[in-house]
């Protein structure tokens, strides 16, 4: 079932005028849960049934400006443009290479003809919600008619920092990279409708890694599996997000002519099984709207989400005059929605 057929008036006015003109992505090589299990001797069918992911991709010989280039490059590719059309490039991603120079420079660096451009590039990092906080910014940006096209990243390599002890973190995370052109819209119609970003520090640190930055550097705090891999109290994070969530989607939607049942297609952060089933739980909205990618890529913290809208534009989900509604929850605690509306 799709929306009214009158989208004026149906789909509310747009805000932040924009277009996504392409998407692409990168892929390192694909480990089955099977595999995984086998390795660490984890009951077989372990992470189908409790992360609910059956396949993800794992580094061998890439790093995150590597991958994020590639999928850079293949949205480029679709957009008929070069590096040297793009006037930002935005890294929207928790993973990093070397703490310096900052992401985007690395990564404008790795992209074909990137030596030739002379764009902004900076980062973005609110973890898991990097890409949909970039692309609220990159849709300000497109404001100002000097800026014709942003390219937002998002690179992430979560293999190297998990704790093998760990079931749940273990066969829950993968790595991959997925990129969006973005663009101004032509008729106006096109671009965000509503975006919304809270933190609730409450749980500031119930996803967390804590080694390696200025309290605990490497000279003083040698390589420890306690301080150096990933932590999260995914039961206290269920907790929050049902404390904090339906309030926040009240709020979200009490400002537009639609409610959150209503929008075309629903892409959210591939979180977790019980993370996404948590949808279920807060609004009656038709499953076939709802984009999973969980089951074949893992959670890839902020490329999950422009991962899994990269699928749906290869798979003509999304067409011109529809909703996109891009949402998650993010280490901090946070939580972050916006609605897009696709066009010329």
């Amino acid at each position: 079932m799709r929306m009214d057929q009158n989208l004026e008036e149906s789909s509310g006015v747009v805000d932040l005028p924009c277009r996504i003109i392409s998407t692409g992505k990168y892929l390192p090589k694909q480990v089955l849960s099977s595999t995984i299990e086998s390795n660490h001797g984890l009951p077989e069918g372990w992470s189908s049934k409790f992360s609910g992911v059956n396949s993800r991709h794992q580094v061998s010989h890439e790093n995150v400006a590597f991958m994020g280039a590639r999928a850079a490059e293949s949205a480029l590719e679709k957009a008929n443009l070069t590096i040297e059309d793009i006037d930002v490039v935005i890294s929207a991603n928790t993973s990093y290479d070397q703490p310096l120079p900052n992401k985007a420079s690395l990564l404008l660096h790795e992209i074909k003809g990137g030596s030739n451009s002379r764009c902004s590039a900076f980062d973005v990092n609110a973890t898991c919600l990097s890409f949909v906080v970039a692309f609220n910014l990159a849709a300000e940006m497109l404001q100002h008619k000097e800026r014709k096209y942003i390219l937002i990243v998002s690179s992430e390599i979560s293999s190297k920092n998990l704790d093998a002890s760990d079931w749940e973190t273990l066969t829950l995370f993968g790595d991959g990279a997925a990129a969006a052109v973005v663009g101004q819209s032509q008729d106006k119609k096109s671009g965000i409708l509503k975006f919304k970003h809270e933190a609730f520090t409450e749980g500031h640190d119930k996803a967390k890694l804590l080694g390696g930055g200025v309290s605990y550097p490497f000279s003083e705090y040698p390589w420890d599996v306690n301080l150096h891999s990933f932590k999260m109290d995914g039961k206290e994070l269920l907790r929050l997000s049902l404390k904090y969530i339906p309030h926040f989607m009240k709020d979200f939607f009490s400002t537009l002519p639609f409610n959150w049942s209503d929008v075309d297609i629903v892409i959210p952060h591939q979180a977790s099984k019980t993370g996404l089933n948590i949808i279920k739980k807060l609004v009656n909205i038709d499953p076939e709207k709802v984009q999973r990618s969980l089951d074949i890529y893992g959670n890839c913290i902020a490329a999950s989400i422009p991962l899994t809208l990269n699928d749906a534009f290869d798979k003509s989900k999304i067409i011109e005059g529809e909703t996109c509604f891009m949402v998650g929850t993010s280490a901090g605690f946070s939580i972050g929605a916006l609605v897009y509306k696709h066009g010329q």
